[in-house]
Order: C-alpha cells, then structure tokens, then sequence
C-alpha cells in the first residue's frame, strides 16, 4: 500500500465517524433539524472549523456563519486558482443525516489524503460549509454561497423569519457587520479562475434503479417559490351556517388541488405545496386565515415561467370567485445551472473507473453550485440514496457507497491539478 492509498482509507474511516457525529448535532431529539443562527448550526460549524483545523487549513468564518478552509499548495502564494470543495451544512426541518453534510465532509476527507500522504499538489484546495442553502428561516435559499461568490442581495437582509424577526436584525444582535456582507462582491472568496466541485446524495431513485452507487448531474432545474395568504373571517363552528361563512381555507383546498394537477400534467413539472398554516388552528374555530407556500421546478427558467404563469392564473381565478382577501407574491426565483462539461467529464470518467460507467443526470432538487455556476466552473458528483429518499429522516446512503464517493471525487481532484 503506497502513502496515497494509505491515507485515502485513513481519511475515509475518518469520513464514516464524522457522518455520525453530524447526524447528533440537532435542535431536535426527534429528527435532524440545523437551521440558520440555531444553536445546533454553531455546535456543527464548530466541528466543521475544527476538522479542517486539523487537517493544516488555515480556516474562516464570517457574518453569516459560512465555515471555510483552505491549504495553499501553489507556488504562486494564497490567491493563486483555488479548487474548492464542499455542499451545505444546514437542513432542513424533519431532515436526514447525508443532504449537504456529506460533501463538505468528502471535501474534508480529500484534503487530509492529500495532505497526509504529501502527495504532489499545484493548486490552492479549498473546503467550503455553506451556512444556508435549504432557506428554512427566511424561506431564501443559498445565503451562504450568494454571499461567497458576491451575489448576495441587500434586498435578503429585510427577509423576515417566521417570528417576524429580519435576517439583518439578526445579524445586528449577533454583532456581525452588515457592511461586510454588502461589500462582499468587491472581493468573493469564489473568483472566476477557482472551480468548484460538489458531492451530494442524489435524492432521486435513478441511481439506486440503475444499480449504480454514483453518477454525475450535468444540469440543476429553474425554481419559483410563491407564497399565498388567504383573508376571510374567523367564527364560531357550531353557529354560523355555510350560507355565511368567509372561510378561506376550501378556497385554498382548491388551489392546493390545482398545484397538485399541474405536478401530473407533466412529468418535467415540480409543483408542490410543502407548508399550511391554518389560523386560529383550532378544531372549534372556522379558519380567518390561510397561508400556503408553492415550490415549482423545471428544467429550464423560461420553461418554468411559462408554467409558474398558467397555474397562477388558474389560483387568481379560483380566488376571484370568492369573496376573501387574496395575496400572492413570488419570494424566491433561481435560473436553471448548466453544470461545467469539462469538470463534469472528469468525474464521470473517476465514476467509471470507480463502478464501470456513470449515469448523467438531471437535479431536480437545487443546490448551491447553482450559485457557485454563476461565478466560476462547477460539477456535481450524485451518491446513490436509499429509496431515493431525501428530506426524510429515513434518508440514507451505505458507508460503502460514501466512501467510493470520496475516492471518486479524490480521483477527480488529481487529475484537475494536473489539467487546469
């Protein structure tokens, strides 16, 4: 066994530990659930920062609780081109113990193989821990990668969480400065000469029906998040009769039915209702509001517009024939990712090398090489997931399966320090 095969089982064992460390850092007892500015995000970005202090990184943090490291190998000093690593550590609510997590550990693991088995090296490797990609706070995906690649929008800092507190205000009570978020776009730690690489679970069942543990996504579908709020009045349920009820929520029973048809119309399509909130929420109370999100999904933006547009005729129509106060506004919008050819031909071969070939996939689900795409070359390697399960406590990847992950993107790795 030679020092880079050595190092590489080392790290990977190190890779399957950290896994379950991760899968107990949580805000709940109940599932996994990191979100944003929680305590459960600060104890994980202290582990994070923690491992790639080990592993020779000189590390950062900053306002908005992105954990990054980097090793410089080029002769060319810090700012030399920079390969970065990683995925996202937050989750979502009632959420699984691979989505995001994984890749920043992959990008940890191949860090210390290089470093441990002094393997030669040309370019700076970075690893990065996205603080906010699933947008569960303040309902705005990719925080923290908009802000590492100087795209973030002043217009986020007024995103009010489901307490009506304001990411900006919660910045200000941490003491963090909102001008060094604001002026990020004049120096991005992601620059255009940098590539980006990220492993992910697929969660899809292509891979798993495929009989293949990895795969690569060669594009990332358009998003629209809408969000509805239905207005009627609140009653008594035992005295007021059908005849004078203003209750919003069959008004909005119907539109939920509306999304659910545009999802079977076309298997391209993504619509989906994921939250409800019914107000008062009591069994005794008719409703005076509702409250209801829209995520829909297509493969490319101007095919999604088209579609985005026809279903929300369709729900103006259904509350035009009501007498309720009706709001609707789109809260989040993300263009479709072409992933990088080159850097995504790379994998694929470490894939083929790995399993005997590798299936190219479309990513329904979002991620933030969509905003790392923007900036510089970006690619994805997919891990096959248990069911094709994915935001679900049951959500699983095989050991076996993330370690060949790891060697595959390692494998990658190398050759891209060589041909870039």
């Amino acid at each position: 066994m030679n020092s880079l095969e050595s190092a590489t089982q080392s790290a990977g064992a190190r890779l399957i530990k950290r896994l379950a460390i991760m899968r107990r850092i949580s805000q709940r007892s109940d599932w996994i659930e990191r979100i944003i500015f929680s305590p459960a995000s600060e104890e994980a970005a202290y582990k994070l920062k923690g491992w790639m202090d080990a592993s020779g990184m000189e590390t950062f943090n900053d306002p908005l609780t992105n954990v990054y490291g980097q090793r410089s190998f080029s002769k060319e000093g810090t700012e030399a081109p920079r390969i970065h690593l990683g995925s996202h550590y937050d989750t979502v609510v009632n959420a699984g113990a691979f989505d995001g997590i994984l890749g920043v550990l992959i990008g940890i693991a191949v860090v210390e193989a290089i470093v441990e088995s002094k393997h030669p090296f040309n370019h700076n490797l970075s690893v990065l821990a996205f603080c906010d990609e699933e947008g569960v706070r303040f309902n705005t995906t990719f925080l923290g990668s908009a802000y590492l690649t100087g795209l973030f929008k002043e217009e986020w800092l007024h995103k009010e969480d489901e307490y009506g507190k304001t990411l900006g205000e919660w910045l200000v009570d941490r003491a963090e400065s909102i001008d060094m978020i604001l002026n990020a776009h004049k120096t991005p730690y992601i620059r255009p000469q940098d590539v980006f690489l990220e492993s992910h679970i697929e969660q899809g069942p292509i891979l798993e029906k495929s009989n293949r543990a990895l795969g690569v996504f060669i594009n990332i579908a358009a998003q629209l998040r809408s969000e509805i709020i239905l207005t009627g009045c609140a009653g008594h349920a035992g005295t007021i009769p059908a005849s004078l009820r203003n209750d919003p929520l069959p008004v909005a029973s119907e539109m939920v039915l509306a999304v659910n048809q545009m999802c079977k119309s076309d298997e391209l399509i993504r619509s989906t209702v994921g939250h409800l909130e019914v107000i008062p929420n009591a069994s005794n109370v008719i409703p005076g509001t509702v409250k209801f999100s829209i995520d829909m999904r297509y493969p490319d933006l101007k095919g999604l517009k088209r579609v985005h547009d026809k279903l929300s005729q369709e729900i103006k129509s259904i509350a035009n024939r009501s007498a309720l106060k009706f709001e609707y506004k789109l809260v989040h919008e993300a263009d479709d990712a072409q992933l990088d050819q080159r850097l995504t031909d790379i994998l694929a071969e470490s894939c083929e090398v790995m399993q005997g070939s590798s299936p190219r996939m479309f990513s329904g689900a979002g991620h933030d090489s969509m905003k790392v795409a923007q900036v510089c070359p970006a690619s994805m390697l997919a891990v096959r997931c248990k069911d094709g399960l994915s935001h679900h406590p049951d959500e699983y990847a095989s050991n076996a399966d993330c370690i060949l992950a790891f060697k595959a993107m390692l494998r990658a790795v190398l050759i891209i320090d060589k041909n870039f």
